[in-house]
């Protein structure tokens, strides 16, 4: 424990260097939402009515919400993956007490607490204050909020990395890091949520764990899933926690040795 209270000191000193990285990182933040809000309003058009129950303010809370959720939940971990495998460094890496999947969790950790602090909170609090929006926010539904995100940062992270570890077979993995980053902008409610979705994409979003990364836990930030509803979210949330961890110890325990031999 004490090691990973280490690692974890030295990421956050490392990350705190590139300061100005994540403070110009906010105004596109901002602007991301924007953008999203601006579509919407477009979309809705003037003085437009609800669209499948849901009417324009709660689509603009929604946005700032979700790109709240987005990111934070956010990891790296399949570039970095395929970086280190590409140029080498992932013997050096094999070699760390704690081991690579720890190691990297921290270090993506510490990545999206700085992201919030400098990036997703202060962009976020300027898109309230810029469209002038007002919305109710629970104490209970905070903190299933809070909980449901936790594991939504784990279902991605161990997603990340299961389909990041194919690259010690491919050799290279940028292409699935491409089409990771399409599936989780679609499927995860970052976009449009799944509200909207027509019912062949919906019923698809059920067999993946996008869902339960993004939109799930905004929905329940923004009251719109029951207690019974929301109880089934964090019980699917552990389920895709469960699945893919597995996956991940299975693939990556053949990876490792498959490195071994190639001599790694």
């Amino acid at each position: 424990m004490s090691l990973c209270k280490k690692i974890l000191a030295i990421s956050f000193k490392e990350k705190s260097i590139f300061r100005f990285d994540y403070l110009v990182s906010t105004a596109f933040s901002f602007l991301y939402i924007v953008l999203k809000v601006s579509l919407w309003k477009g979309l809705y058009g003037i003085g437009a009515g609800a669209v499948n129950g849901i009417i324009l303010n709660e689509m603009i809370v929604y946005s700032i919400l979700s790109s709240f959720t987005e990111g934070v939940t956010k990891t790296s971990v399949m570039k970095e993956l395929n970086d280190i495998v590409l140029d080498g460094s992932i013997s050096n890496h094999l070699l760390l007490p704690i081991g690579l999947k720890k190691y990297m969790f921290i270090n993506s950790v510490t990545k999206n607490i700085f992201w919030t602090i400098y990036g997703i909170v202060p962009s976020a609090l300027m898109a309230v204050l810029f469209f002038g929006i007002r919305f109710e926010i629970r104490f209970s539904g905070l903190v299933l909020y809070m909980l449901s995100l936790l594991m939504g940062i784990l279902i991605n992270f161990l997603y990340s990395f299961l389909f990041g570890s194919s690259v010690i077979w491919f050799r290279n993995s940028f292409f699935l890091n491409n089409m990771n980053s399409v599936l989780l902008k679609l499927f995860s409610g970052a976009l449009v949520p799944l509200w909207f979705f027509p019912s062949g994409l919906r019923a698809l979003s059920d067999f993946l764990p996008f869902r339960y990364i993004v939109f799930e836990p905004t929905a329940i930030l923004l009251n719109n899933r029951s207690a019974v509803e929301t109880g089934s979210v964090l019980l699917m949330q552990l389920l895709w926690i469960a699945i893919l961890f597995g996956g991940v110890t299975f693939v990556w325990n053949r990876g490792r040795n498959r490195l071994m031999i190639q001599g790694g």
